[in-house]
């Protein structure tokens, strides 16, 4: 919510004059009222309590003096700045005369409002992000020099930065400082925030200018915002889908450093914490190893020992030899397919995959119709993606590449062009089996009514075969 503009009462009795100078201080985006007379003028400062008065001392009936007395005398206009323009003596230190030309009287303005600023952030500034963002508040205490702690969040429990004569020097959220910190900050866009003015200790870990860190910054922040829709939660736990020793040479030093942090399993979240690189820099890189297959999501935290759990030793054992012999040799990883019902259909069985131990919905929300549409862990390193092939029977010579290399199909009964269906499987030379209402017949390719149950029982069928 921008700050509203500061509003002016002008005291003059010439019109022309007055509607000279209200014109200036409109084009510079003040609000402004005029009053012919000091009475008029008394009275609207009552009932509006402006934030400067600009008075000419042709103002009849009060004289400046008499006319500051009174202001101060009331507590709803005691801290009003009164400005003395014209021809006359000085009244009191807070009231300059002698003020005449349009320019000089803007100047003056301008000048009166920088040190009200000033004074309001000497004594400390409190208030809510919502109402002045932090871009904005940044400028302020540059303009006015301030040194200080600006602390966001509750006890600054978002984050700090530290400021001396004006400039930024340092910035901490988190675990993380200086520049890198600064660019989090800046994507706050709300609470409250506190500054604390007083020498501030410690080393100056940013060097640049204020306007270009702040450009810099909110740059970075809406490039980010748009990367992180092609990358997974921030919660979501992230590992190598290939052998250390198989990494590439020949990197950027950012990429290298992503594939080193995943060399021990983390979240996007630890991953940005321990990067040295901004994070938008390391977001970029690993958006590109994610796009490459390099990098591969794991179940969330503890579900990986209960997937484990539910297929024994010698399953996890066969199904890693299977896919270690094959052309993806060393990622013991794998798929299965996924073929009939409806998007209904689809969408239940989705529902009840998620159930099992290790298995994660590639993105929640998103259609069933083709894709992948989960991943499991099995345990020892095993990782199967679940891939639903178009039910479009346009489409079915599509399923000869989403489906090549895969374990075996699971087919979601009912289906239409089911018949078809199964001999374009079967053509594919891969193991069918069936889930869904118990046909009238039920032969060795039924495994249930549960999709679950039935995912689990290919897989164990499986691996018997390996």
């Amino acid at each position: 919510m921008p700050v509203p503009p500061r509003r002016i009462l002008i005291a003059d009795p010439d019109p022309a004059s007055a509607e000279l100078l209200e014109a200036v201080l409109r084009r510079r985006g003040y609000r402004v009222q005029v009053a012919s007379d000091s009475p008029r003028a008394l009275e609207l400062a009552v009932l509006r309590t402006p934030d400067l008065v600009v008075l000419d001392v042709r103002s009849p009936l009060l004289d400046a003096r008499t006319f500051v007395r009174i202001l101060r005398k009331n507590p709803r206009t005691e801290g009003i700045p009164v400005l003395v323009i014209g021809q006359g003596e000085r009244t009191s230190p807070l009231v300059p005369s002698g003020v005449v030309d349009p320019a000089e009287v803007l100047s003056r303005v301008e000048r009166i409002f920088r040190r009200a600023e000033a004074s309001e952030i000497e004594a400390g500034l409190e208030g809510d992000l919502a109402q002045l963002p932090l871009a904005d508040l940044l400028q302020i205490l540059a303009v006015n020099r301030r040194s200080g702690r600006l602390l966001l969040g509750r006890d600054g429990a978002r984050g700090e930065i530290a400021l001396a004569g004006g400039h930024i020097i340092d910035a901490t959220a988190g675990p993380v400082t200086g520049e890198k910190a600064l660019g989090r900050l800046l994507s706050v866009r709300e609470g409250p925030f506190a500054f604390v003015a007083g020498s501030v200790p410690g080393a100056m870990r940013i060097a640049r200018r204020v306007e270009e860190l702040i450009l810099d910054g909110l740059r970075q922040v809406d490039e980010m915002a748009a990367l992180s829709r092609e990358l997974p939660p921030p919660d979501q736990r992230l590992a190598l889908a290939i052998a250390a020793s198989a990494v590439p040479e020949g990197l950027l030093p950012v990429t290298s450093e992503v594939l080193a942090l995943l060399g021990r399993p983390c979240t996007l979240t630890e991953l940005l914490d321990r990067g040295t690189a901004s994070d938008l820099e390391l977001m970029r890189a690993l958006a590109v190893l994610v796009k490459r297959g390099l990098v591969r999501r794991l179940s969330p935290a503890g579900r990986e020992g209960e997937a484990s759990a539910v297929f024994s030793a010698a399953v996890r054992e066969a199904l890693r030899s299977r896919l270690s012999s094959g052309p993806g040799r060393g990622l013991s990883r794998g798929k299965v397919v996924l073929c009939g019902g409806g998007p209904l259909t689809r969408r239940a069985a989705l529902s009840r995959f998620g159930a099992l131990p290790g298995f994660t919905v590639e993105a929640p929300g998103a259609p069933v119709e083709q894709g992948t549409l989960g991943t499991l862990e099995v345990g020892e390193g095993v990782r199967l993606d679940l891939v639903a092939l178009p039910s479009d029977p346009g489409l079915f010579p599509l399923w000869r590449l989403l489906a090549a290399g895969a374990l075996g199909a699971l087919v979601l009964a009912p289906a239409e062009e089911l018949e078809r269906a199964l001999r374009f499987l079967e053509h594919l030379k891969l193991a069918v089996f069936a889930c869904g209402p118990a046909p009238a017949q039920p032969s060795e390719s039924y495994l249930g009514a549960d999709p679950a149950e039935a995912l689990r029982a290919l897989l164990e069928r499986t691996a018997q075969s390996a």
